[in-house]
């Protein structure tokens, strides 16, 4: 079962690819440590994503950069399309967005307890998982962009155009232009004479 799954998944576009690997690596740096330090009573303490005051952010982030892979892997897998297909780029650039938004706001909390609290600071794993967020946005966006281009053209393309136009072969020569033409002479008028 894996040998076929991993063979649709090299098939997949290069955009797309690149979003599910970083909503990967942003699933991964939620369980990575986003805080430590020694906290009150000289305890050394790490808290990943899914602990301390930004559990919440770090559990919906994980939910959301869950949702962008489903999207793309349970039709691999041969399950039933969550998305319709003129919808998932939409969907996909929301989730993204939001969850790089959500990101922001748990470094800015982090970074107001570190100010608070001398000893306590800001980790790698959040910052992984704000990078693999931007990522997932920035080539959501860019999917999202061609999905709107594709639609456009298909809009004002008639299917009927494409079997109109003649095949050029390529390897015949191409005549050249025509001479531009003459411009003629200048008239004479005498009316004095």
């Amino acid at each position: 079962m894996s040998s076929p799954f991993f063979r649709k998944l090299t098939t997949l576009d290069l955009e797309e690819q690149i979003l599910n690997g970083s909503a990967i690596v942003s699933l991964i740096g939620v369980l990575l440590p986003w805080m430590g330090g020694e906290w009150l009573g000289g305890d050394n303490v790490t808290y990943t994503g899914l602990g301390f005051y930004t559990s919440f952010i770090g559990l919906a982030v994980f939910i959301l950069q869950t949702f962008i892979l489903l999207i793309t892997f349970i039709p691999l897998t041969g399950g039933p399309v969550l998305i319709k297909r003129r919808h998932r780029e939409v969907v996909r650039l929301s989730t993204a967005c939001l969850s790089s938004i959500l990101i922001l706001t748990a470094l800015s909390v982090l970074t107001k307890v570190t100010f608070e609290f001398s000893r306590m600071e800001i980790r790698f794993g959040i910052y992984v998982t704000l990078i693999g967020s931007l990522v997932s946005t920035l080539y959501a966006y860019l999917r999202f962009q061609e999905q709107r281009k594709s639609s456009v053209q298909e809009l004002f393309h008639h299917p009927e155009d494409i079997e109109q136009v003649p095949e050029r072969n390529e390897s015949a020569p191409v005549p050249p232009p025509p001479p531009p033409p003459r411009a003629p002479e200048p008239e004479e008028h005498r009316l004095f004479r």
